[in-house]
């Protein structure tokens, strides 16, 4: 296994030697800088100016960059096309300079921008452009909730769920076009959390406090090699402005009970110093209902039919804060600290009722359970980062060190009862409690450097290594006189020991040469990881080292026509929490199981991209992934009881065509769509299911309208239709969602009232039908929603003096790691 490692490892060096050979030597210079020098009206230098760079014909805001102490700016990169150039700072007017191209004949655009001081001092430099709610870049999809009147006012995972091809199933997983295995990130920090762990974290988190949303369908090789179906990095906010700056905001959700959220965030950027923070908090209510049919296709109750009919409440409270700071320590070092939380709980009673029907249809018995469940949780995580800018060239230096504890626990309590079928009492009551901890603690250490060969060439490389420990008990109470918990395999204590380490290099190497930008990496990861089932008395271990090459072209055939192709390898490592073999009991005859024999699965991936004018995206995708594993439904025929477990599947076959379209209509109308065509193809051995295949659809639409006097208006809706997931197929769903805003107090304030699923049609479920598995599931929740929310920015320029000059801003925000 080390020398065929090896064998990779020099083969790769040599491919990327040669590739840096051949774009050495091309001679064509890059296409896209805009620069220029900011003066005021005495011809003196202005720093800590915005320069936005904005589309010349939608107005949209593509980039920016801020002025340093003598008043120059720099916006590289630029692709072909036509801009224009946005200057503010506060207490000045702002200046907007006329269309200019660029092109390959004129790569090079240098502009002297004169401000003049505004009568009225203005609290925050604010760039007035409107943002694009969906933007296309060369290797990730970038949404913008803050430009969408709906998703602004949502928490982060009902954003999840209106993005293009993004879906999540009744039990919190999330999928990007019909792939499983999405890793989830916070500014740029995995999350190692189950999926219902971190469906409340999502919840918790409000769209007011992201940047914006990053899907990275082909990661390169300085990302980790995680994550099958590509990577969700969601960043947060950090508002480096210069002058004192805040915003607080505030809001109500309502539909069958009302829930409330608010926050506020905070910077104050002064000289060698930049410290920030937010704070946030949301209140949930709500209800969800789930109605099932089950059929026994064999053993002694073949023919038989169980009904189940499940109705709950819930509760919820979340609490969010960052703090951070930047300290410039030299003009070109700066050290930064941060600190981030997240403490809440989500609770609730509820009640599921069990009917069994013979193969007749007539009644023989039922079940009625009442249950309440409370899940509370606690994360924090430290970070220091040091960046030094080595060069004027691009040359750097980056250290991060992150240490992460998460705390879970889960109370699940039941009391139950059989009935026959006239209604009375059989006197076999049981009740049960089960008590789930878990402590999480993450250690990560990493160092990149990037040297610029020359004005065409760069290298990037870097190291890192993790450590994640978790520890989960499990204990159960039990009161059983009939024996029917304890026959499915319940044990009344547990304890299973996580711990995983991964160590991992990388290089990478990025060249424009011409109209063609391409990029070759390779990424190597060492894994070590082990398993300690306590009840179960067994340790599983694992070693493996694995070579993951990427690759990335991009070619502009000119200022409105440009290809891109992908490729990337990658891997998919079975979580704590899918390998931990605890039984979790949803009801008598329902159980969730982890599997400590998953292995990892790998994945190909190759991609292909078509961008027109910037207004046209389209996209095809291939997968091939091996040794997938999956959540998958089994049954116990003689015990009748149906569980759910991950399991290793063989292999699958996932295709994918996306279009996605960003119009101005008109002047006042503005167009973002997403169609996504899906085929996949699942080889199983799991037994008596051998392969399953479907095509599936889903569609986002989002219309903004700008009205007079400061109104706008949006109406977006989604679709998604039946879509396989492992061997379930899930139902179709969709919604639509209408939103009103008005900007107040000259620009400070804004109000937004927005209604999610209008006309209440959202609605999920799955069907599963293979050997003995026979069931259809469909549920409903309190989909429909009224917010309304209250934002207003405020901040005050006091640090316009010589003093705090002596730092270039465009540094400082560049050396900047959050």
């Amino acid at each position: 296994m080390e020398t065929t490692i090896s064998t990779k490892v020099r083969y790769g060096c040599i491919v990327l030697v040669m590739f840096m050979a051949r774009v050495w030597m091309a001679s064509a210079a890059p296409v896209g800088i805009v620069k220029g020098r900011i003066i005021d009206q005495t011809k003196q230098p202005v720093e800590f100016a915005t320069a936005a760079l904005l589309n010349a014909r939608t107005n949209q805001l593509v980039t920016g960059s801020v002025s340093n102490e003598k008043g120059e700016f720099v916006i590289d990169k630029v692709p072909v096309g036509e801009y224009k150039l946005a200057i503010s700072m506060m207490g000045y007017q702002k200046v907007e300079t006329e269309a200019f191209a660029i092109a390959e004949k004129n790569h090079v655009v240098d502009k002297q921008i004169v401000l003049n001081e505004s009568t009225h001092p203005l609290a925050e430099a604010t760039v007035t452009a409107h943002r694009m709610f969906i933007a296309q870049h060369a290797d990730k999809l970038v949404i913008n909730p803050d430009a969408s009147i709906i998703t602004s006012s949502d928490n982060v995972m009902d954003i999840l769920k209106q993005l293009p091809g993004v879906s999540v199933d009744n039990n919190d997983n999330i999928s990007l076009k019909g792939k499983q295995g999405v890793i989830v990130m916070i500014d740029d920090k995995p999350t190692y959390l189950s999926a219902d762990q971190l469906a409340n974290l999502l919840k918790g988190m409000q769209g007011k406090n992201v940047e914006r949303i990053e899907i990275i369908e082909n990661p390169s090789a300085r990302y980790d090699a995680e994550g099958n179906s590509g990577i969700i990095n969601i960043r947060t906010k950090h508002n480096k402005a210069p002058g004192f700056n805040g915003n607080v905001f505030g809001g109500l959700s309502l539909d069958s009970k009302p829930g409330e959220n608010g926050g506020i965030d905070l910077s104050m950027h002064t000289g060698k110093f930049n410290l920030y923070g937010n704070y946030s908090f949301y209140d949930w209510r709500g209800w969800n209902s789930l109605d099932a049919m089950r059929q026994y296709m064999t053993g002694s109750n073949q023919g038989a039919y169980q009904q189940v009919t499940s109705y709950n409440h819930f509760h919820g409270n979340a609490h969010n804060f960052k703090i951070g700071a930047d300290y410039n320590m030299t003009k070109n070092q700066v050290l930064s600290v941060m600190f981030r939380g997240s403490t809440g709980f989500n609770n609730g009673p509820g009640n599921t009722q069990n009917a069994f029907r013979n193969s007749n249809h007539q009644l023989d018995s039922t079940l009625q359970t009442n249950l309440r469940m409370s899940d509370n949780w606690q994360n924090y995580t430290y970070n220091a980062n040091y960046k030094w800018n080595i060069d004027t060239t691009g040359q750097a230096l980056t250290i991060d060190a992150d240490y992460a504890h998460y705390f879970y626990t889960a109370l699940n309590t039941q009391s139950s009862s059989f009935f026959n079928a006239a209604g009375v009492n059989l006197n076999s009551d049981f009740s049960l409690a089960q008590s789930q901890n878990s402590t999480i603690d993450i250690l990560t250490a990493k160092a990149d450097y990037v040297y610029p060969i020359n004005k065409v060439i760069t290298i990037e490389s870097g190291i890192k290594t993790s450590f994640v420990t978790n520890d989960g008990s499990n204990d159960i109470l039990v009161n059983d006189p009939t024996g029917i918990i304890w026959n499915n395999g319940l044990h009344q204590n547990d304890r299973f020991i996580y711990n995983e380490n991964i160590n991992a290099a990388y290089i990478s190497g990025h060249g424009q040469f011409g109209k063609t930008s391409v990029q070759v990496g390779f990424r190597v990861e060492n894994t070590n990881s082990k398993g300690n089932s306590e009840s179960l008395n067994q340790i599983d271990s694992e070693h493996y080292t694995n070579l993951f090459p990427s690759l990335f072209v991009q070619h502009a055939f000119n200022e409105n026509n440009q290809l891109g192709l992908s490729y990337s390898y990658r891997i998919g490592r079975p979580n704590y929490y899918l390998l931990n073999p605890f039984l979790f009991m949803v009801d008598p005859y329902t159980y969730l199981q982890g599997n400590p024999f998953l292995k990892p699965q790998f994945t190909h991936a190759l991609g292909l991209n078509y961008t027109y004018k910037g207004e046209w995206i389209t996209s095809i995708g291939y997968d091939y992934t091996r040794d997938l594993f999956t959540q998958i439904m089994a049954q116990n025929d003689e015990t009748n009881v149906i569980y759910l477990t991950y399991q290793n599947l063989s292999k699958s076959i996932d295709f994918n065509a996306s279009e996605t379209a960003q119009l101005d209509i008109a002047k006042w109308w503005h167009l973002n769509a997403t169609a996504i065509g899906m085929y996949k193809r699942v080889i199983s051995n799991a037994e008596g299911a051998t392969t399953f295949a479907r095509w599936s659809y889903s569609g986002n639409m989002s219309n903004t309208f700008t009205l007079p006097k400061d109104w706008s208006m949006e109406l977006s809706g989604q679709y998604q239709s039946k879509q396989l997931s492992g061997n379930i197929t899930l139902l179709q769903q969709y919604q639509v969602n209408f939103g009103i805003q008005k900007r107040l107090m000259n620009n400070k304030a804004t109000l937004k009232l927005s209604v999610e699923d209008l006309f209440n049609t959202n609605k999920g479920g799955y069907v599963a039908k293979y050997g003995n598995v026979n069931i259809q599931l469909a549920n409903r929740w309190n989909s429909r929603k009224l917010n309304v929310t209250f934002s207003y920015r405020f901040g005050k320029d006091d640090f316009k003096t010589r003093a705090n000059r002596a730092i270039s801003s465009s540094e400082e925000e560049s050396r900047s790691a959050k």
